[in-house]
C-alpha cells in the first residue's frame, strides 16, 4: 500500500495574495447583491421561469442536478462577522448623497424658471444637520435589526435567519422611529420591486399613535387638577368657650 501523498504547502507570500484575491470575490459579491437594477432583472427573469411549464422546467433541472447534492457550496457563504477587508466602502459619503436628494427635492418643488429659487447658502447651512439626523436614525435602525431575534422552532435556537425588508419594516413601526407616512412610503417602494406584501405596519403605528394621545390627554389632566387649588369652605370654626367662663362644679360634676 502506498504512501499518502502530502499536500503542499502554500508560500506565505501566494497565501496572502490568495486571501486578497478572496477578499475582492467577497467585496463584489457584496456590491452585485446591493445592485438594484440587477436585483429586479433577477426578479423579472425568475417570474418567466415560473411561467414556463413544468415539464420542461423538470427535465432542465434534472439534467443540472450536482452528483453529490448533500456538498455545500461554501464558495458562496459569507463570512459573519465581516472582516474590515470585505467591506465595501461606497463611492461617495453620506453627506454627499444627502445633497444630491436635497437638490432634487427643491427643484422639484420650486419654479424652474426662477433660477434664485434655491439659495446655496441656505441649503448648505441645513446639510450638516440634515446628515446627522440622517446618521442618528441609520444608527438606530441598525441597533434595532442588530438586537432583533426572528422567532425560530425549538431545534433552530443557535441558528438565525436572514432579516427580510418587511421584517425590518415591521420592527422599525413597533418601535416608533418613524411616522406612518414615511412607512408607506418606503412600503410603496419596496412593493414595486418585490411585489404586494400585507404588512400590520401602518396599522400599529396608528394604533401607537391613538394610544399617546390618550395619554397625552390623560396628564394634562392630571396636571390641571394638581394646580386647581380650592377654596376653603365657608363652614364657621366652633365657639371658643374660654377657661373663666366654665364652672368649677360643672367640671365636679
Amino acid at each position: 500500500m502506498g504512501k499518502r501523498k502530502r499536500p503542499s504547502e502554500v508560500p506565505r507570500a501566494l497565501h496572502s495574495e490568495l486571501s486578497e484575491y478572496a477578499s475582492l470575490l467577497r467585496a463584489l459579491s457584496s456590491k452585485d447583491t446591493t445592485d438594484v437594477v440587477q436585483t429586479i432583472s433577477q426578479k423579472r427573469r425568475k417570474r418567466l421561469e415560473e411561467s414556463i411549464p413544468l415539464t420542461q422546467v423538470a427535465g432542465e433541472s434534472a439534467q443540472e442536478q450536482p452528483k453529490n447534492p448533500e456538498k455545500k457550496q461554501r464558495d458562496i457563504w459569507t463570512r459573519w462577522p465581516m472582516l474590515v477587508t470585505d467591506i465595501q466602502l461606497p463611492e461617495f459619503a453620506l453627506h454627499q448623497e444627502l445633497e444630491t436628494l436635497m437638490h432634487q427635492c427643491l427643484r422639484s418643488t420650486s419654479d424652474p424658471s426662477d433660477d434664485d429659487s434655491i439659495p446655496e447658502d441656505d441649503s448648505a447651512s441645513c446639510l450638516p444637520h440634515l446628515a446627522e439626523s440622517a446618521s442618528n436614525l441609520l444608527s438606530s435602525v441598525l441597533a434595532l435589526i442588530a438586537h432583533h431575534t426572528p422567532t425560530r422552532g425549538q431545534s433552530l435556537q443557535d441558528r438565525l435567519n436572514p432579516l427580510g425588508w418587511h421584517a425590518v419594516l415591521d420592527m422599525v413601526a413597533s418601535c416608533g422611529l418613524v411616522d406612518a407616512t414615511e412607512i408607506s412610503n418606503v412600503k410603496a417602494r419596496m412593493e414595486a420591486i418585490y411585489g404586494p406584501y400585507d404588512s400590520p405596519a401602518v396599522a400599529r403605528l396608528e394604533t401607537r399613535a391613538v394610544g399617546r394621545s390618550r395619554v397625552a390627554t390623560a396628564l394634562e389632566e392630571g396636571d390641571d387638577l394638581l394646580l386647581d387649588f380650592k377654596r376653603p369652605g365657608t363652614r364657621r370654626p366652633a365657639k371658643y368657650v374660654a377657661e373663666e367662663d366654665v364652672d368649677s362644679d360643672d367640671l365636679d360634676s
